[in-house]
């Protein structure tokens, strides 16, 4: 190798190591955020599109820990713009921006891109043998080849119940496994991923704020909320609800870790909470609320400043009691949603029935995910997201029959063992985290629509690989270097 060709390799990896610098630090998930909310308000879609593409492959190729890549996981829920949205919330007639041929082309190749990575992390993991085979692995393995088998056999089965098959495989099983090959569990681990889940909060809840103040169909002249004009180009108020919920455990850790600066951690769960009720979901104010006790009571038990806290909590509920005394229009509305969610679980029971109708007819392998559910308008607006019957359990008995349910509580049940061999406050934080997300997928499909799959596959993994970890003393630093 001559002078200009080791000048030129050094160069190389001097670039390679100042972005893995990059995406590892604090900083990544700040500008992640920046990057993700002027594209939001810009309509720069395939901007934000790429640039998840290019820093998730990069860090699944070249970083030695790829534990940075929950920062583009999460993020990819909010990446679709109002302007360029293809839901059908507005009512209006559906934006045609993502089925124009040159904008299908670049999805294909940055999904693609993306995608690939994800494999070529697997492989070289099995190959350096980094993959540990465990009974969670196998379950979830087994779990991803039998979502392809849905509907198999089944009266007008097709083959895209395959194609959404494969990609739900992908998501539970491939994205599981080249996790689980990747993440390095170490001090700092947990309290990473705790920092980029309270800067994608921060970030969503300033797009709550926003639509409260712009949005003029929002308000009713009695002073209430019409809930369906509340929605973003990434989702209805059930979605940016449910990231509501899932960033609650990781404020709560983090009161309990930085025990002095502790408040201001516990002061955003506080403000979690607010945001889960004026998301006007049901299924976030009831899980959102339970969630909010069991942190609660965590801070109070293993946070530092306990009277402060405390304080905290007890001024919350006063303020919270005073408000809704001025606001009767809101608990009036809030109070009426909740009982026909009780009631009739707006269409939910008509779907359970219809799903577990479907199940009795197809038993061994389902009906399949495409079907038409009346009740499930499609809200997405996406062709490739079949109607749903917005119950975990529901959904699995009735698209893939016991062959898909069965590994899929085989799975659960590991990943529960696996956690009570070493309960301690940093992975109880990770498995309420996916607790949560489980829970609210229990009134909708969330587990189901691809993007929040990413984020429980991810946590899943944390939780497997850190079973005999130990962590010591807080330190918020995250580097990476080299790649074996």
């Amino acid at each position: 190798m001559n002078t200009a060709e080791r000048k030129q390799e050094l160069n190389y990896n001097k670039a390679i190591d100042t972005l893995r610098d990059g995406v590892s630090s604090l900083w990544f998930p700040v500008v992640t955020a920046a990057v993700t909310l002027i594209c939001y308000y810009l309509g720069l879609d395939m901007v934000t599109i790429w640039y998840m593409a290019l820093c998730g492959s990069f860090i699944l190729i070249f970083c030695k820990d790829t534990t940075p890549i929950i920062t583009v996981f999460l993020f990819m829920n909010i990446m679709i713009s109002m302007e360029n949205t293809p839901t059908l919330m507005g009512g209006g007639i559906q934006n045609q921006y993502y089925f124009q041929p040159e904008i299908l082309a670049q999805l294909g190749v940055a999904i693609g891109m993306f995608a690939c990575s994800g494999v070529y992390r697997l492989v070289s993991g099995i190959l350096n043998g980094r993959l540990s085979i465990t009974p969670a692995l196998i379950s979830m393995s087994v779990f991803g080849v039998c979502m392809v088998l849905n509907g198999i056999f089944s009266e007008g089965y097709s083959s895209t119940n395959a194609v959404y098959g494969l990609f739900m495989a992908y998501l539970f099983a491939v994205v599981f496994a080249a996790c689980s090959a990747s993440i390095e569990i170490s001090d700092r681990t947990f309290r990473y991923i705790g920092y980029v889940f309270l800067v994608f909060a921060a970030c969503i809840m300033l797009e709550l704020v926003v639509a409260y103040l712009t949005y003029e169909k929002l308000w009713l002249p009695t002073g209430g909320i019409d809930r369906s004009q509340l929605y973003f180009g990434w989702g209805m108020y059930n979605t940016i609800g449910m990231l509501f919920v899932i960033s609650m455990p990781a404020a709560a850790y983090m009161a309990t870790v930085y025990k002095k600066q502790g408040w201001f951690f516990t002061l955003f769960l506080v403000m979690l909470l607010i945001s889960c009720f004026m998301s006007m979901s049901r299924q976030a104010m009831l899980f959102g609320s339970i969630i909010f006790v069991v942190c609660a009571v965590w801070i109070l038990f293993k946070g530092g400043n306990c009277w402060i806290n405390g304080s905290i909590f007890v001024a919350s509920a006063v303020g919270a009691g005073i408000f809704l005394a001025f606001n009767q229009g809101m608990v009036n509305e809030i109070v009426s949603m909740l009982k026909e969610n009780l009631s009739t679980g707006s269409g939910r029971t008509s779907l359970y029935k219809k799903g577990f109708a479907a199940f009795l007819e197809n038993p061994i392998f389902g009906y399949g995910f495409y079907h038409d559910l009346s009740e499930d308008w499609g809200a997405v607006g996406l062709p490739l997201v079949p109607d749903m019957y917005h119950n975990t359990i529901i959904e699995l008995l009735a698209v893939g029959g016991l062959v898909a349910f069965v590994p899929y509580v085989v799975h659960r049940v590991y990943t529960v063992i696996s956690y009570v061999k070493n309960p301690t406050g940093e992975r109880s934080y990770i498995a309420l985290t996916m607790g949560a997300l489980l829970l609210v997928s229990l009134l909708d499909n969330h587990i189901f629509y691809m993007l929040p799959t990413l984020i429980l596959s991810f946590l899943t993994a944390v939780l497997i690989n850190s079973e005999k970890h130990v962590v010591s003393e807080p330190q918020i630093i995250l580097h990476n270097r080299k790649i074996k």
